[in-house]
């Protein structure tokens, strides 16, 4: 039989050393899936995309920290590649022109913002994406860009931007020649200069430009510094490079970070964009670089010159020229003039190639996804068919099925389902934005669902009816908000880009939010009190103007001395937690009166850490757990820390975490000991309160968690990556229950309450292209322990109260460890048709079960153990128990007139069989057997009967065509119990009444069957006496 959904792992013994146990859970739990919900309505910031010259069947594109997906059916369907690397976060990829099997790929997202990933250097391909190989530069951090040589897949030169938050010598251009297998660096400045972009003369390809560009980041500003910013240029492959002087016609002062372009159609015209003091933009060369001349002064076109400084040549057009930027902007004539193109995309530009083979093929990328134009985007298709949201928060309700809240990178707050009951799954239309902008927190009011705070960048804060989409602005002090444009230094209230909302777990009517201090609403923001006075350092000198002498960049990104997150414990009320982004852990116990900074009590914690989450336990009042992610400073370590003494002393909980960022650790609220952490490539769990710590990424991609909940009532375990989307590992009591394996044989969990959901299934045709997330499974999980691998196959019976069975499951594929049966909350099917006809439609039946409690009985490794579970009916749907009950007796009643249905063909065609048989026997014997020959005409006539029996009363005939046949008794079974399986409501009276017919049709059926064998086949049996008589088993008469 089908399992529905099947684990099997390694044995384990949990009563081990601390150290052993990790590495045994390691492989306990490897098994446990993951499952991807989405959402995909938006996609999330897309550093690159490439295609393949002349074939628009065929591109790629690679996630800011969503990997890479390859599709080649023109987007109809996308594969995720590149999921079993250290690295996630995508700068670059690079198809090599003369072996489109060859792809060059550069780890680590090329735009230095604040909320960005690290690679792990570079990787190739050899099959087109199939598997990877790492070829180094593993220390670079991030990779722009790299350019393959068009004659030789094996020599390319990497354009290197370095470390981010801190100097490194391992940037600059690194060339090889030898397929990655050694390395060369070609192009150096110093650490703090890295290399911004990089073009290749494709009919020439020992000319290469690149520019070099010096910018500092720390969490408190940006400043893209121009010191040594500069354009050089190549004219032996890589070997030696050249500075480009400002006498030749650029600007003679900083400038801003450089984007290039070759106009591959004339070699001798390459342009430049970059900006500096007072001037800018767009810069053409006629004769390779040798002079140049400002086309276009318009900012515009490179409105954040950090985050973009990025143009494309129409490679068989020198005249035609795209600039990426907010908006992506289009010139006819070399730059002179740009016309705003493919108005109505999410903006934020990032990646765009241009078909040289048909240049109107334009693919292009941004922070919302990607785009395919055949006209050069006059008109664009958006393919919105994966996952790529890039979450920061997560929160969810306590609806059934319970509801999904969070913001994502540019893309607003949003809510979705954990289960969609839409029978194809979770659709892009289940999904609902609940506010606009950077999204971060989406923080639903418990008990009114419909009701929710969610911000955007900067602390700017609402209210909204997720039902009719009002949405108020409820700022505590709505002065210079959001991404105001200014310094903070003199705001009289800071909020940091990621601002803090907390409802409070003891009066749902209660809200914080937090800036450099905390305010408290207890009417839904019409008014707040100030609970603290300023909780930061609030150090001036990290309050000024951001971006540097160039330029001002003022988003929010880089508001610094502000409040990170709150938390106030479930266990007593006014017991309030926050962490700061400049280090600061600060504790009330009196609901905000007075303030206690605890940072000295933590032995080990940074100077200026960033207080990424404080988590209050559900257990204790005075625990809590803290993940400061200190990345920022240029420390990539873990960093996590627990007190259960509200803050007196802490203990460390990092051991056994990499050296990786850490974002979040959250307690299980049914088992103390079991912590979760999310890092910046994966997921992590411990059993001993952080003493050790297992990966159980599993099936997920090591993509960035930027949060995690379990959901109490479901027990599911829910995170929120930056850039795949959200992830459920349903039912987590094994991780739960993980100590109550411990010299047990064999071990079941509890199991958690099952719903008979009424799924909807009418809806549009999806096609192919549609995105669908998949719903859990349907029904009860049995989760069990083995300790040994089953010698045996494991049964599993389903009895209802009164000991009937239900369902009797046979499982093959259970192994030592832990394993998972999902029972789909049905009976057994009709006894099954031993030879059925071709063609048709129709599917075995199983009734539905009633609401009530079961008990599931395992059988496995000479043990039998029984479980209670429990079944409740549809929430939604007001059905009594009497009503339940009539509905499952009709239904058990019509599957039991299939089961006869189904025997009278099985009997039938037995008949048929042995005549057959029989017949060939007679004639082998001859004449000289003393058989009557004209008994071969008795033979066939019988065997007409029963055909003409079978075919007329019982079942469709081949070819079995559906509608174009009508139906037979099997048929008007299955439709009539169909029909009244598929409703969670009582049947109808002439349904009940149809029963009652098709009851009688069926002992009608029986009789004429047993005539048959009495009138035609009982002589044949007395003329054969010496030979093997006709004989088939006895019809049940019992309707």
């Amino acid at each position: 039989m089908k399992i529905s959904y099947h684990y099997a792992v390694l044995s384990l013994t949990f009563m081990l050393s601390t150290a052993a146990a990790a590495q045994t859970s390691d492989k306990a739990f490897k098994n446990m899936k993951w499952r991807p919900i989405g959402p995909a309505n938006m996609g999330g910031r897309t550093t690159d995309i490439e295609g393949i010259p002349g074939d628009p069947s065929t591109f790629y594109i690679g996630g800011a920290d969503g990997g890479v997906f390859k599709t080649t059916n023109g987007g109809v369907t996308m594969t995720s590649l590149f999921t079993d690397q250290r690295a996630y976060s995508i700068g670059d990829i690079a198809i090599a022109p003369s072996d489109h099997e060859v792809i060059w790929l550069g780890t680590g997202e090329g735009d230095p913002r604040n909320s960005v990933g690290y690679g792990y250097g570079v990787y190739r391909s050899n099959d087109a994406g199939k598997t990877w190989q790492h070829m180094g530069l593993e220390k670079t951090d991030r990779i722009k860009r790299i350019v393959v040589d068009p004659t030789n897949p094996d020599a390319a030169c990497v354009c290197a931007m370095g470390r981010e938050w801190g100097p490194n010598s391992d940037r600059g251009v690194f060339r090889t020649v030898d397929g990655g297998k050694t390395w060369e660096k070609v192009l150096y400045i110093d650490e703090n200069t890295g290399c911004s972009d990089i073009v290749i003369e494709w009919n020439n390809p020992r000319i290469m430009y690149a520019g070099m560009w010096t910018f500092h980041r720390k969490p408190w500003r940006f400043d893209d510094s121009g010191e040594k910013t500069a354009l050089y240029k190549t004219t032996d492959a890589g070997k030696t490079w050249a500075k480009i002087s400002h006498k030749n016609g650029l600007p003679d002062k900083p400038m801003a970070r450089i984007g290039l372009s070759i106009a591959q159609s004339q070699p001798n015209t390459v342009y430049l964009i970059t900006e500096y003091k007072d001037g800018g933009t767009l810069f053409r060369s006629d004769d390779r670089g040798d002079s140049w001349k400002l086309v276009n002064s318009d900012r515009e076109l490179n409105f954040r010159p950090f985050y973009y400084s990025d143009v494309r040549v129409d490679p068989s057009n020198p005249e035609v020229i795209y600039t990426l930027s907010g908006g992506l902007s289009k010139s006819i004539d070399g730059g002179r003039t740009f016309a705003s193109i493919a108005n109505g995309q999410h903006g934020d530009n990032q990646g765009l190639w241009i078909d040289p083979k048909n240049p109107n093929r334009v693919l292009s990328s941004d922070d919302g996804g990607f785009r395919v134009s055949f006209d050069g985007f006059k008109t664009f298709q958006t393919i919105n068919n994966v996952e790529l949201s890039q979450f920061y928060q997560l929160f969810l309700d306590n609806q059934e099925p319970y509801f999904l809240y969070g913001g994502l990178q540019d893309n607003g707050t949003w809510t979705g389902p954990s289960n969609s009951l839409h029978q194809v799954g979770i659709l892009k239309r289940d999904w609902k934005q609940i506010a606009y902008g950077d999204g971060y927190y989406a923080v639903p009011i418990p008990g009114q669902e419909n009701e929710a705070y969610a911000n955007s960048q900067g602390g700017v804060i609402y209210h909204v009816d997720t039902k009719t989409g009002n949405k108020r602005t409820i700022h505590p002090y709505p002065n210079k908000t959001g991404s105001a444009g200014d310094a903070i230094e003199n705001h009289k209230f800071r909020f940091n880009w990621d601002s803090p909302i907390h409802v409070s777990p003891n009066d749902p009517n209660t809200v914080y939010t937090g800036g450099n201090v905390i305010f408290r609403s207890r009417d839904k923001g019409y008014t707040w009190d100030q609970i603290s006075d300023d909780l930061t350092t609030n150090d001036k000198s990290k309050q000024k103007t951001s971006g540097g002498e160039i330029y001002q960049d003022n988003t929010a990104a880089e508001f610094h001395c502000t409040i990170l997150t709150i938390a106030e414990s479930p266990v007593q009320k006014d017991v309030i937690w926050a962490g700061t982004d400049d280090g600061n852990i600060q504790l009330t116990k009196d609901g905000g009166k007075t303030w206690t900074n605890v940072k000295s009590n933590i032995v080990g914690l940074p100077a200026f850490s960033w207080i990424s989450k404080i988590h209050a336990s559900e257990h204790e009042a005075g625990t809590a757990f803290v993940a400061v992610d200190q990345h920022r400073m240029d420390d990539y370590k873990a960093y996590a820390f627990m007190t259960t003494d509200f803050g007196k002393t802490w203990t460390k909980i990092n051991t056994g975490l990499p050296e990786d960022w850490c974002y979040v650790v959250r307690q299980d609220p049914h088992n103390p000991n079991l912590l979760f952490a999310g890092m910046e490539h994966g997921t992590f769990a411990s059993w001993d309160k952080g003493k050790s710590w297992s990966k159980i990424n599993n099936n997920m991609p090591p993509v960035s968690v930027r949060d995690l909940r379990v959901h109490k009532r479901d027990r599911d375990l829910v995170a929120a990556t930056h850039g795949r989307g959200l992830w459920i590992m349903d039912d987590i009591q094994p991780l739960e229950e993980f100590s109550s394996i411990a010299g047990k044989e064999v071990t079941v969990f509890p199991v958690r309450t099952a719903i008979l959901w009424n799924m909807y299934s009418l809806i549009e045709e999806q096609g192919d292209q549609a995105y669908r997330a998949k719903n859990p499974d349907y029904g009860a999980y049995i989760n069990f322990h083995l300790k040994s691998d089953p010698k045996e196959p494991i049964t599993l019976d389903i009895t209802d109260a009164n000991g009937n069975n239900v369902r009797s499951l046979k499982d093959t594929l259970s192994k030592a460890g832990i394993n998972r049966v999902v029972w789909n909350l049905r009976y057994d099917e009709a006894e099954r048709i031993k030879h059925p006809v071709a063609g048709g439609w129709g599917r075995p039946l199983r009734p539905l079960v009633t609401p009530g409690t079961y008990t599931a009985t395992l059988k496995a490794n000479g043990q039998t153990i029984g479980t209670k579970v429990i079944v409740r009916g549809d929430p939604r749907i007001k059905l009594s128990d009497q009503d339940y009950q009539l509905k499952t007796e009709t239904t058990l009643a019509l599957r039991n007139q299939l089961s006869k249905t189904h025997r009278l063909i099985n009997q039938t065609d037995e008949a048929r069989r042995q005549l057959t048989e029989l017949k060939q026997r007679i004639k082998s014997a001859g004449s000289e057997s003393g058989i009557d020959q004209s008994v071969e005409g008795q033979i066939d006539e019988a065997s007409k009967k029963l055909e003409e029996f079978e075919d007329e009363r019982l079942r469709r005939p081949p070819p079995n065509m559906g509608y174009r046949q009508r139906p037979r008794l099997k048929d008007e079974i299955s439709e009539l119990l169909d029909a009244i399986d598929e409703a969670t409501a009582r049947p109808t009276q002439p349904q009940t009444g149809r029963l009652l017919e098709l009851k009688q049709e069926t002992q009608d059926a029986i009789n004429q069957l047993e005539q048959i064998m009495k009138g035609n086949v009982a002589p044949i049996n007395e003329k054969v006496k010496n030979l093997p008589h006709v004989i088939i088993e006895k019809s049940d008469k019992k309707m």
